[in-house]
Order: C-alpha cells, then structure tokens, then sequence
C-alpha cells in the first residue's frame, strides 16, 4: 500500500489493508482491540477540518489562495474526489 497513512486511503485501500490484517493469522487480535482500533481511526478520519474561503466572480467561485486543498475556479478535490461547486443566487425575500 505504498506509504500511505490510513487517513490519506480511500475506502477500496482501507478495505483490502482490513482484509490483509484479517487473513495473516499470525500476531491475532482480539475482537475488542481490533474493533476499539476502528473506531479510533473513524473518529480520527472524521475530525480533521478543512475552512476553505474565497469570493464570487461571475457566477464562479474563486477559491483564495494558498488553500489548504488543490483547488480550481469552483473546484476543489478531496483525494481522488473530484468536487463541483454550482450555487444558485438567490434575492432574500424583502
């Protein structure tokens, strides 16, 4: 699996690194260590924040820059997610 850590996996990497450790049968594991372990990195994949700011130009957004993100004109990409920004502006009601 390279030297990736298991919060820059996706989930088809995580998955095949679980199943690796699950048929090695050497070094076993209790059921509750492993599965304290998954929820330990579950709750670490999901605290990790991102603030991205930025303004609107002509319908697009416009990320500043430098981001903590590879960004792109409402664009920004999340591993190997490719994620598309299109709002709508709308008058609120007076």
């Amino acid at each position: 699996m390279d030297d990736k850590t298991i919060a820059t996996m996706n989930d088809a990497e995580f998955d095949a690194l679980v199943e690796q450790f699950i048929e090695r049968g050497e070094d076993r594991v209790t059921p509750q260590t492993f599965l304290q372990v998954m929820t330990d990195v579950a709750e670490q994949r999901s605290q990790h924040e991102v603030e991205l700011s930025g303004r609107v130009v002509n319908g697009e957004i416009i990320f500043d820059l430098p981001a903590p993100l590879p960004v792109g004109a409402s664009t920004l990409y999340v591993g190997d997610t490719k994620v598309t920004l299109r709002l709508r502006m709308e008058n609120s009601p007076a």
